[in-house]
């Protein structure tokens, strides 16, 4: 099994295996890794539902590593600081910094959509919204790098040697001190903002560790931002690719909200999902072993024919779209309201303010090799420059 993907040539095998593998071992044992894979819809959403959480590295104290009932009291308290009125909030917010970003490139013709915006936006918002200076921003796209640039084979991903995980470590390290030392601070002296709330977070006389908040900041800053940057880029890319459905969505702003949801279907943010079996388990009429690891591919179950009407085809007028890209059940993505809001707010900017934009094709695109983060490291674009008028935006 291949473990690199940095060539739009590399994205088509896959999805091409992802069919192969629908059609003929809908769950599969790799001998090489030990692990079990499953690829359509109905068995994704199976085990990301009911299968228990496996914690990976970093991530002991993590939510993604939780299973009832500890799972339900942490996410309770989350979500009591994380609130759709919390997010509704950074409405205006993140249209300012959009603008922003905006004039910066406005003038120039040319940009790179995910360094120049895709990805600063989501970052300062997070980083707004936790409470964290604007000075120290930069730190987190090295963090971010670091973790996302680390790729292990299938076979050494759970138990890796030293040398292996030691830059992890070394990432997971920083992140844990800067977000001590913040969090001090903030015990001392409250903030209107999350990093505070979190702290002050009560349910049924229960409150969150410093080691929890530590670790749901870490995952925020990373899962938070990647999301957003992916969804934001792929959407520019799954549209140039279009024009008569780019021209579709400036004809009718109305569209964009089931553009967007199509965007996460067709080209899903995350390629899978780690779960573990607890007790032996039927799937498909094959026996997985309990304590066996078990990935589930939602970039194949987005495109299962089972589950969606001519699943290769970008339609942004598909509905019902019940895709997977956000995951199901109690792990459902926390931060889904908010990269939907960034999105939904961001996309119309781009492509009022931007016209004309195409991708500039003779550079190739770089993507973030490994199996599970389907992201651009780049996007270059070019786009007609002349007055816009900001008024009837």
């Amino acid at each position: 099994m291949k473990h690199v993907i940095s060539t739009l040539d590399d994205i088509r095998a896959r999805y091409a295996w992802f069919e192969q593998m629908r059609a003929t071992q809908p769950v599969w044992l790799d001998e090489q890794s030990g692990y079990w894979h499953v690829f359509r819809y109905a068995e994704v959403e199976r085990v990301i539902t009911d299968f228990s959480s496996f914690p990976s590295q970093g991530v002991c104290n993590s939510i993604l590593g939780m299973d009832p009932p500890q799972h339900r009291s942490y996410r309770n308290l989350i979500t009591s600081a994380l609130t759709p009125r919390a997010i509704e909030r950074l409405k205006d917010r993140v249209a300012e910094i959009t603008q922003a970003l905006l004039d910066e490139v406005r003038h120039k013709g040319e940009m790179d959509i995910v360094t120049e915006l895709a990805y600063p936006l989501p970052v300062t918002v997070i980083a707004e919204l936790l409470g964290i200076p604007p000075t120290d921003q930069p730190l987190f796209k090295r963090w971010a790098d670091g973790l996302l640039g680390q790729q292990l084979s299938d076979a050494r991903l759970f138990q890796p040697d030293e040398q292996e995980i030691q830059p992890l470590g070394q990432v997971h390290a920083q992140m844990h001190d800067y977000f001590t030392m913040l969090l001090e601070e903030h015990a001392h002296v409250p903030h209107d903002d999350l990093m505070s709330a979190l702290l002050q977070a009560s349910t049924d006389g229960k409150r969150l560790s410093i080691e929890e908040v530590i670790e749901f900041c870490k995952l925020l800053l990373i899962a938070g931002h990647v999301t957003t940057t992916d969804l934001l880029s792929q959407a520019i890319r799954c549209f140039d690719e279009r024009p008569d459905v780019l021209e579709q969505v400036r004809k009718q702003p109305e569209l964009l909200p089931g553009a967007i949801e199509e965007v996460l279907r067709f080209a899903s943010p995350f390629w899978r999902l780690t779960r573990m079996t607890r007790t032996e388990v039927r799937l498909a009429n094959i026996t997985i072993p309990a304590g066996t690891l078990v990935f589930a591919w939602l970039a194949s179950a987005n495109r299962d024919t089972e589950a969606f009407l001519d699943p290769e085809r970008f339609d942004v007028t598909r509905t019902p779209n019940r895709h997977l890209a956000f995951g199901h059940g109690i792990h459902f993505c926390i931060g889904a309201p908010l990269a939907r809001m960034e999105a939904t707010i961001a996309l119309p900017m781009i492509l009022q303010q931007l016209p004309n934009m195409r991708v500039i094709r003779e550079k190739p695109l770089e993507l973030f090799e490994g199996e599970f983060v389907f992201g651009l490291k780049h996007l270059p674009v070019q786009f007609d420059t002349g007055q816009v008028d900001l008024s009837s935006i």
